[in-house]
């Protein structure tokens, strides 16, 4: 949606990270806690027919522009392809399931001119109750691939994320602006020249991409800071937030074995680590995900067996393998449908 004036500075475009139940409630999260003038991208790959007749008339209501794909897509191919439909000074980018506080877009925005950032990042909360406990404000401050003096393909890396699980109460004296060395892609505001001198987003990536993109960003030189008087939560899956039957489709493919594996590989070549260390450990960590919010959560729903640990645990164990097949079988339908869309020359296969 574009308000009345000189015309907005900011596009804000929505992409999916893993499940679509949120999308209600994040997208009138938005409206409700933005003012000034912006515009509205929202990028979609494969909808319900009932979530896309929502949306649709959502988009109508609005005014923001709606982009469907009609195939699955990566979070980057989203991002990629709500980029190019922006022809603002900066691009907002916040994922389906966060819900931003009053006042969001106008922090980052004065974050951004008064200290020339390149990318500028919110306080991202985590969960119920919103806005309330600290998932991510950036990383202890740590050399980036490249800086150890580390020979290629002998580095390693560990990821240190600072004051997560504090609450903001806790962590208050520390919740400053200051610059940081990585961003999430749950919410992050760009300068749109920053791409012509990176790149689009990878989209082969999708574990750890947030790496790449901040490791690429510190190899041009560019800056990213942290506003923390932007706040936003993540709607971490929880007992409160689960993975519904509608979001299991694209949950699995999201966190698929294939797609793991192709995103560990790619950061191991790109930023010449051993396999040792952080790759090995994102590697032995690929499962967690379906673990612990599609196949356990199934589990303690066994009458009378689901609320001992060590039922669901070795259940899981059984029932992981079924969901991991099930997973590749959406990894192989995608590769298929991209392959389709190349062939057809659809630009969403080129995002």
């Amino acid at each position: 949606m574009t308000m009345s004036g000189a015309g907005p500075r900011i596009t804000i475009i929505v992409t999916q990270r893993e499940r679509t139940s949120a999308m209600k409630e994040a997208l009138e999260a938005i409206y409700a806690g933005t003012s000034g003038q912006f515009d509205l991208v929202y990028v979609t790959g494969q909808l319900p027919g009932m979530q896309r007749r929502w949306l649709v008339a959502e988009a109508d209501k609005q005014g923001f522009k709606l982009i469907e794909a009609g195939r699955p897509l990566t979070p980057a191919e989203s991002r990629n392809l709500g980029l190019a439909a922006a022809a603002t000074e900066y691009v907002t980018f916040i994922e389906n399931d966060v819900l931003p506080m009053k006042g969001w877009l106008d922090a980052l925005l004065a974050c951004a001119d008064e200290t020339h950032a390149d990318v500028v990042v919110p306080l991202t909360c985590e969960g119920r109750p919103l806005h309330t406990i600290v998932h991510h404000v950036g990383l202890a401050e740590e050399a980036m691939p490249g800086e150890d003096g580390v020979q290629e393909g002998q580095r390693d890396f560990r990821e240190s994320l600072y004051l997560q699980g504090q609450t903001r109460q806790q962590a208050a004296d520390k919740l400053v602006r200051r610059r940081t060395r990585t961003c999430e892609f749950h919410c992050l505001m760009v300068r749109k020249s920053v791409f012509a001198q990176i790149g689009p987003f990878d989209p082969v990536i999708v574990s750890k991409e947030h790496l790449d993109f901040s490791w690429r960003l510190a190899r041009a030189g560019l800056s990213i800071w942290v506003e923390p008087k932007a706040v936003v939560t993540f709607l971490v899956p929880s007992d409160n937030d689960p993975v519904k039957l509608v979001d299991l489709p694209y949950f699995l493919l999201r966190w698929s074995p294939a797609w793991q594996r192709r995103s560990h590989d790619l950061l191991k070549q790109r930023w010449g680590f051993q396999e040792a260390g952080f790759i090995s450990s994102r590697r032995q960590l690929a499962d967690w995900r379906i673990v612990d919010h599609v196949v356990k959560p199934v589990l303690k729903k066994v009458p009378l067996l689901g609320g001992r640990w060590g039922f669901v645990d070795r259940g899981a164990r059984v029932l992981y393998p079924a969901a991991a097949l099930a997973a590749s079988v959406l990894a192989w339908r995608y590769d298929s449908s991209r392959n389709r869309a190349k062939d057809n020359g659809d630009a969403s296969a080129a995002a």
